[in-house]
């Protein structure tokens, strides 16, 4: 003896006992990285190799995971000693392998601070150029540098694998300056033209 099972009720069986197997493949069409993310980049720095002497300004940094703080040097004994503040640009040969990270510039310890004078600092990314002041504010000498201090620091962040020069150049059309309480160029602070290298992996 058959059962007569009405054919609504086979449609909504058979639907019960697909609908299960189908699970493993829904939303298929991945495949791929199974949504992994890309590993992260891992940042490096080399210098232009120029090395540490009285009145050179240049480049050295220290990576940190996806990040480098490039630290701008000037080295001692300086032969001036009014240094007041300092006008560079920093220019990244490629923009698209690695940026500055706004707001990260902080003032160093070559331009030492006396008779109530404060500090400044400023930064700003304009392209592939990042504009640098840094500058005692208040009157008064400027210092000497008996050994190697730091001007400023800033932070740059790798967007990507690959490699980017860091140079320090002046404005386009201008040179790079060290400037004494008087706002006059000290001509025997010299700027490293050679660049440095800042690289992702």
């Amino acid at each position: 003896m058959h059962l007569a099972i009405p054919r609504p009720l086979l449609v909504s069986i058979a639907a019960m006992v697909v609908a299960p197997l189908a699970l493993p493949g829904c939303g298929g069409g991945g495949g791929g990285d199974g949504g992994m993310m890309p590993a992260p980049i891992v940042a490096s720095f080399s210098g232009s190799g120029t090395a540490s002497a009285p009145d050179v300004v240049r480049l050295t940094g220290s990576p940190s995971g996806n990040t480098v703080v490039v630290r701008v040097v000037v080295g001692g004994p300086t032969t001036s000693s009014d240094l007041y503040s300092f006008a560079f640009d920093l220019v990244l040969g490629d923009a698209s392998v690695a940026t500055y990270v706004a707001g990260s510039a902080a003032f160093g310890t070559a331009l030492t601070l006396s008779g109530g004078q404060t500090s400044d600092v400023e930064a700003t990314l304009q392209g592939n150029r990042v504009v640098v002041g840094v500058t005692k504010l208040g009157g008064g000498s400027g210092n000497a540098v008996a050994t190697e201090q730091t001007v400023v620091s800033l932070t740059f962040r790798l967007l990507k694998a690959g490699s980017t020069t860091l140079t320090i150049e002046g404005a386009p059309g201008g040179s790079p300056a060290c400037l004494d309480s008087a706002g006059v160029a000290i001509p025997s602070i010299v700027f490293d033209a050679a660049p440095a290298t800042l690289s992702g992996t």
